[in-house]
């Protein structure tokens, strides 16, 4: 049973964080679900890599996805963002 911590930034200066456990089952999905308020509403889950920021799908499986990055990992950084993903919303 493999399972990985990933750190997840509530909020833009770092200090709130959370961390989410991760195995090969847990989608995004689950991440934002972990970590947003209960009742608050869309949220989604970015990276941030060498000052890009792109939104993860929520459908992404974040054990394989966080596998891919390998020894770069600890250069990455996700942050839960308090808005609609804008990959997720053109979907809805």
């Amino acid at each position: 049973f493999f399972q990985m911590i990933l750190t997840v930034f509530l909020s833009n200066n770092e200090q709130i964080l959370t961390e989410v456990p991760i195995t090969p089952e847990t989608t995004c999905r689950d991440v934002v679900e972990f970590c947003k308020e209960p009742g608050e509403g869309s949220c989604h889950l970015a990276e941030v890599w060498r000052g890009n920021e792109r939104p993860i799908p929520f459908d992404h499986m974040m054990y394989d996805h966080l596998q891919k990055w390998g020894p770069r990992r600890e250069e990455v950084k996700f942050f839960l963002r308090h808005e609609e993903s804008p990959a997720e919303s053109n979907d809805q």
